[in-house]
C-alpha cells in the first residue's frame, strides 16, 4: 500500500503542476442568473429562473431576481442547468482489456489508470458513479479529500462470486482441479476486483471485508455472464441463505445489497431475501417486473448489452455474434415493459475495459435509452432523479450529505449548465448513435459550459 501512496503522489504532483485540480479559493456563493431549468423530476424546462448555491447546497431556487451580493454571477443566458449526472453501474477500476487486466497489470497499472477515467466522468457531466465491482476505496477517498477531481465514488469493493460464479477468473489450468485446492486466486481477486466466496460463513466475511474497507453497497454475481467464461448466463447463483446472509450483513451496516442478475429464477430468490437493485436484468418476466416494483426495488440495466450494434464490437468472440443477435431481438421491448410496469430504472453504462472504448460506449447509451425507453425525458430522469433515489438507499454509508439528482432547495450543488436543451437534443449531453465509428480518442463535450459538484467549479468555459 505504501508503494500505490507513492504512486497516487506523483500523479497527484503531475495533475497539479498542469492545474487539473479545482482551484479551493472559490468563492462561497455562487449565483445561476436567467437559466432554463430541467429540475430532475418535471418533463419541462422552468423558463427564466435563478439558483444560488451557498457552500455545497442549493438554497434558492426563483423566477424572481436573487440578491447576488458576495456571489459569482454565471449568466446563463437561456442555457439549461440541470442536476449532475449519475452513472449507476460502471467499474472504473477495470480500466483495460479484461486479458490484460488478469495477466498483465497489477494495481499500480489500474490506479494510475483510474484517475484520468474519473477526470473524464466528470468532464462528461457525471457528478456521481456507483462503482460495482473493484478497488476503487483510494480513489474515492483521494477525490473526496480534493486530490483527485473525479465523481462523487460509491465504491462496492470487489464483487463477491461463488466458485463457478460470474466473478470466478480462474483459467482452466490454474489449480483448483478439486474443492480441497480451490483456493488459487485469479489476479482479479489478488488485486481485489472480485472476491470468490462459498458458504454463509464465507460470503459473511467477504461483505464484512468490503464493508470495514468503505463500501457504500455490496455487489454480488447471483447468474452468469458473458465476460466470465465457465458460467452460462441462464445459471442462477449462490443459495437463498448465502444470499439472505449478504443483505443481513449489509442491513447491519445501514446499506444494501446490489446483484448482478439476469433470470427470473434468479431474481425471486434475491427479491426473498432483499436485494434492492437488479444489475442488467434484460431476461426477465412481466410477472418479476410486477414484482420488482411491488417491492420497491430498481433494476439498472446498460441497455447496449441488447443493442444491435454490440454484435460489431469486435472484442466480440464470433460464436457469441448469433447469440447476440437473437436476445437483442427476443428482448428489444425490454425497456418499454419495465416502464409499463412502473419500475424504477437507473442509468448505467457499465463502463469497463479500454477507457476510449469505454467513454464512446457510455455516450452511445445515453443515445440508445433514448430509442428503448421512447423520450429524452424517461433517460434524464433515469440519470438524475431516479438515480440520487437510488443513491441515497446507502444510508448512512453515503458520501453525499444531500439530496442528489434535483436541482431544489435544499439539495446538494451538483450542477451542469448546457448550451442546449437536452429534452430536446440529448447529444447536449453527450448522447450519440455512434459507437464503433465515433472519434477513436476522447473529446470534450463542447455544449456542457459549467460543471458543478458539491458546490466546487470544476468547468467554466463561459467568457
Amino acid at each position: 500500500m505504501r508503494s500505490l501512496s507513492r504512486i497516487f503522489a506523483l500523479v497527484l504532483l503531475s495533475l497539479m503542476s498542469s492545474g487539473a485540480i479545482a482551484d479551493e479559493a472559490q468563492p462561497n456563493r455562487t449565483l445561476f442568473r436567467n437559466v432554463n431549468l430541467f429540475n430532475g423530476v418535471d418533463d419541462r424546462l422552468l423558463t427564466q429562473h435563478h439558483v444560488l448555491v451557498e457552500g455545497n447546497k442549493i438554497v434558492k431556487v426563483s423566477v424572481n431576481p436573487i440578491n447576488s451580493e458576495g456571489a459569482l454571477i454565471i449568466n446563463g443566458e437561456g442555457r439549461t442547468l440541470m442536476p449532475g449526472l449519475i452513472d449507476g453501474h460502471a467499474h472504473v477500476m477495470i480500466n483495460a482489456h479484461f486479458d490484460t487486466v488478469e495477466k498483465d497489470m497489477d494495481l499500480g497499472d489500474i490506479s494510475i489508470r483510474s484517475i484520468r477515467v474519473a477526470e473524464r466522468f466528470l468532464m462528461d457531466g457525471f457528478t456521481s458513479v456507483r462503482d460495482m465491482g473493484g478497488p476503487a476505496f483510494a480513489l474515492a477517498r483521494n477525490i473526496e479529500s480534493g486530490r483527485i477531481i473525479g465523481p462523487r465514488i460509491y465504491p462496492s469493493g470487489g464483487f463477491i462470486s461463488q466458485t463457478s460464479g460470474h466473478g470466478d477468473f480462474r483459467d482452466r489450468g490454474d489449480p483448483g482441479f478439486s474443492q480441497h485446492d480451490a483456493g488459487d486466486l485469479s489476479n482479479f481477486e489478488r488485486m481485489g476486483i472480485g472476491n470468490v466466496a462459498n458458504g454463509v460463513p464465507e460470503v459473511l466475511s467477504a461483505v464484512r471485508l468490503n464493508l470495514r474497507n468503505g463500501a457504500t453497497q455490496i455487489k454480488i454475481m447471483a447468474g452468469g455472464g458473458g465476460s466470465s467464461r465457465f458460467d452460462p448466463i441462464d445459471t442462477t447463483q449462490f443459495s437463498e441463505a448465502e444470499v439472505c446472509a449478504a443483505v443481513e450483513a449489509a442491513a447491519d451496516w445501514g446499506t444494501y445489497v446490489a446483484a448482478h442478475v439476469f433470470t427470473d429464477r434468479a431474481v425471486n430468490r434475491l427479491l426473498d431475501c432483499g436485494v434492492k437493485t437488479m444489475e442488467h436484468g434484460f431476461f426477465i418476466s412481466e410477472d418479476t417486473m410486477k414484482r420488482i416494483a411491488k417491492a420497491g426495488a430498481f433494476v439498472v440495466p446498460q441497455m447496449w448489452g441488447i443493442s444491435p450494434d454490440l454484435a460489431r464490437n469486435p472484442l466480440m468472440p464470433a460464436a457469441k455474434i448469433p447469440m447476440v443477435k437473437a436476445l437483442g431481438e427476443q428482448y428489444a421491448d425490454f425497456g418499454e415493459k419495465l416502464l409499463k410496469h412502473k419500475v424504477k430504472v437507473v442509468f448505467a453504462s457499465d463502463y469497463v475495459g479500454v477507457p476510449e472504448d469505454a467513454e464512446r460506449a457510455r455516450r452511445y447509451e445515453i443515445w440508445w435509452r433514448t430509442q428503448k425507453f421512447g423520450s429524452n425525458f424517461e433517460v434524464l430522469r433515469q440519470m438524475t432523479s431516479v438515480a440520487g433515489e437510488m443513491l441515497a438507499l446507502s444510508g448512512p454509508r453515503n458520501p453525499a450529505k444531500g439530496k442528489l439528482g434535483v436541482v431544489e432547495e435544499g439539495a446538494l450543488a451538483d450542477l451542469i449548465l448546457i448550451d442546449g436543451n437536452p429534452l430536446e437534443d440529448i447529444s447536449v449531453i453527450g448522447g450519440t448513435d455512434k459507437w464503433f465509428d465515433a472519434e477513436p480518442e476522447y473529446r470534450p463535450i463542447e455544449t456542457l459550459v459549467v460543471i458543478m459538484k458539491d458546490g466546487v467549479i470544476y468547468k467554466n468555459i463561459l467568457p
